[in-house]
């Protein structure tokens, strides 16, 4: 028995029908939107001038503070690999201190017997 292979969300962006639906759907909304709207062709681009300005004023604010954001984690992490990696190397240093007090222990047991 054969299976139709399903197509994942992502391979819809590549679709000719999908972009062709996105255009349609952006180019009535703006047909309908601007026969209904409620203000004269002057206002309302000032109006759509003023929305985008502040929402592209938005976006940068948001884009800045994500960054901040990237920023201070970035450096926690760095901070803290510091700290565990310091961590490890006196884990070590002191492992290595009591496999030498072991040798010596067993040579002086060596000489001994």
């Amino acid at each position: 028995m054969l299976f139709e292979r399903r197509k994942h969300p992502q391979d819809y962006l590549t679709d000719q029908t999908f972009l062709t639906g996105v255009l349609t759907g952006l180019v009535t909304g703006l047909t309908i939107g601007f026969l209904f709207a409620p203000r004269s062709g002057k206002k309302l681009r000032k109006q759509i001038a003023n929305s985008l300005s502040d929402q592209s004023w938005d976006a940068q604010r948001q884009w800045n503070r994500t960054k901040e954001q990237a920023r201070e984690t970035v450096d926690t992490i760095k901070a803290n690999a510091g700290y565990v990696a310091d961590k490890a190397k006196n884990k070590a240093e002191h492992l290595a201190d009591d496999v030498r007090s072991g040798v010596d222990h067993l040579k002086d047991a060596a000489r001994i017997g």
